[in-house]
């Protein structure tokens, strides 16, 4: 019957979801693809069995990435490098927080999660996703502290609106903003974290937040020292 092929479709698609959101916990570039898949695993529609589709036919031309990791000093800094694509879900308008974070040159984790407040501006998204990603970067200092390595902290960002709310004291005109979210300032002010601006086209932290063109995921999978293989 058409209601029993109906479920069975459902179950395909979550499990072809599951498979991809495994192996997004270390691909880089799936996690904005599984992200958008994840949200449909309720009710597919055609256009979501396309983009799963499309994502397998990625998978199947790019089954490999090897991460390389050399030899570094032990006296490194934390680096998480983060961005958001404002109001991107179009039909709740949320926005979506990606990040990278390194350890000197060495890539440690990446994220691509929708945020769960609408943001107003493109520079309230970013400080929603600054903040996803210092905080991670504090807890590695801290974990890297009780190991006996005292690192600093950097926090990336290409909105420079959103930089300047963190470097200013107070909300200004942003007072629907929570004052939970002013600890950033507090972090900025006592140094605890360096924030710094970086260019769109080389902040790697775009493969959580939008689809990219096959030159700018090497490019940024390049910057993470990743490298595309073939064969098992």
């Amino acid at each position: 019957s058409s209601a029993a092929s109906d479920v069975y479709k459902r179950q395909q698609f979550k499990s072809l979801t599951m498979r991809a959101s495994y192996l997004s916990h270390d691909r880089t570039d799936l996690q904005f693809a599984v992200k958008r898949l994840v949200q449909s695993m309720a009710a597919p529609t055609c256009r979501d069995w396309q983009r799963l589709k499309r994502l397998g036919r990625y998978v199947l031309g790019r089954p490999r990435v090897i991460y390389h990791y050399a030899w570094q000093p032990i006296n490194l800094v934390v680096t998480v490098n983060a961005d958001s694509d404002w109001a991107g879900d179009r039909s709740t308008r949320k926005s979506t927080s990606g990040g990278v974070l390194r350890i000197g040159s060495y890539f440690i984790k990446s994220w691509s999660k929708g945020q769960s407040l609408i943001a107003l501006s493109s520079a309230e998204a970013e400080l929603y996703a600054i903040l996803k990603g210092v905080s991670e970067a504090l807890g590695y200092v801290s974990m890297l502290a009780d190991w006996g390595h005292s690192v600093t902290c950097e926090a990336k960002a290409d909105v420079s609106a959103a930089l300047g709310i963190i470097a200013r004291k107070g909300l200004g005109k942003l007072r629907h903003i929570d004052t939970t979210f002013r600890w950033l300032q507090q972090a900025e002010c006592k140094r605890r974290v360096k924030f710094a601006k970086v260019a769109g086209v080389s902040n790697c932290a775009d493969l959580g937040t939008r689809p990219l063109n096959a030159d700018n995921i090497n490019r940024h999978m390049s910057d993470l020292c990743a490298e595309f293989r073939s064969g098992r």
